[in-house]
């Protein structure tokens, strides 16, 4: 199959994430045994920007889809947060001979009010959704001509290579790395009240005001740094919703801690992930878990085998081709397979 894979590979920041969901589905396109075609759009319009373009750099991002389209003959078009890519460039694929099949992967919330429009947009022309909250909740973004289903974050090991829970030399117990604490005041209070709850532990605290966000292997290394990861995303109330830090924590080897409200419990034990319902509840077992490293060390690698075994990025790239095509899906996906609509 040739697949086309539209996202942003973001070569201006040369490398800083090289831990992407764009190029850990690139990669598993690749190891099921698929040709893949790349397209950072926002690079190409950036480019056309450059050379004097300006705002048609846009439309010049859009055209070089579909010129790749027409050379390439893909089966499949896959959007990852291409938002620069219109609804009328994807019906304009519709038209070529053979037409391929259009999919979007769309990694934020349902709660931030900016993304349902544009999971709403991109259901007027392409065919499929791929979202990472699970659920009838999504239901409602599907209609006759569009589908929706649920993905998990995938782990990728030739990118989360760490095995965090072969060591104990580690000079932090607990990472948790946000962005900003402006859009989610609530999750920096939480932080700092965990701080204060439990001051003998060693943080390595990121986005908090004084503690700015990090990125490339500067961020890997922060999480080479612990022994201990806290995924604490802008909310926990949404089944299955996670950002992609779940991924990285767990796959890189952490002992990781989860909010039990996120409905992760059905997929993963309390001997795989770290469980915890409240402030309270987190500092106890964080108490807890730094007097108890094998305790520690054996969750951490229960939990890192399993989702490298479960939510890796071949098997995430395999059911969006079964489902973005139409095929039966394989028997073996550990998470919520419905798809909604059409």
């Amino acid at each position: 199959m040739r697949v086309v894979i539209v996202g942003n590979f973001n070569e201006r920041k040369a490398g800083a994430n090289f831990y992407a969901t764009v190029r850990k589905l690139s990669n598993g396109f690749v190891r099921n045994g698929h040709l893949v075609m790349p397209l950072s759009d926002r690079d190409v319009a950036r480019e056309a920007g450059r050379l004097g373009i300006g705002r048609a750099g846009q439309g010049e991002a859009n055209r070089r889809l579909v010129d790749l389209a027409r050379n390439f003959r893909p089966d499949l078009v896959l959007l990852v947060h291409a938002d620069i890519i219109r609804n009328d460039t994807l019906r304009e694929l519709k038209t070529l001979k053979p037409a391929p099949a259009i999919a979007v992967v769309n990694l934020d919330p349902l709660f931030e009010a900016i993304n349902p429009p544009r999971v709403r947009r991109f259901a007027e022309a392409a065919d499929m959704t791929f979202i990472t909250t699970a659920g009838k909740t999504i239901a409602e973004y599907a209609t006759p001509t569009h589908r929706i289903a649920f993905i998990p974050n995938p782990a990728d090991r030739s990118i989360e290579n760490m095995e965090g829970f072969t060591r104990s030399d580690q000079r932090h117990d607990l990472v948790c790395t946000i962005i900003s604490e402006k859009g989610t005041p609530w999750r920096a209070d939480f932080m700092r009240k965990l701080e204060a709850a439990v001051p003998e532990a060693r943080y390595a605290f990121c986005g908090l005001e004084g503690l700015p966000p990090i990125f490339g292997s500067a961020y890997f290394d922060m999480i080479a740094s612990a022994r201990m990861g806290l995924n604490l995303n802008r909310s926990d109330e949404h089944y299955l919703y996670s950002s992609d830090r779940i991924a990285q924590y767990a796959g890189n080897g952490l002992l990781l801690f989860v909010g039990r409200s996120t409905g992760y419990g059905e997929i993963f034990s309390d001997r795989e992930f770290a469980f915890y319902d409240g402030l309270e509840d987190l500092a106890e077992k964080l108490r807890y878990f730094m007097t108890h490293d094998d305790e520690r060390k054996a969750i951490a690698a229960a939990g890192h085998a399993k989702y490298h075994a479960i939510f890796n990025e071949r098997l995430v790239a395999r059911f969006i081709e079964e489902a973005a095509l139409g095929r039966a899906l394989s028997p073996d996906y550990a998470w919520p397979t419905t798809i909604y609509g059409g």
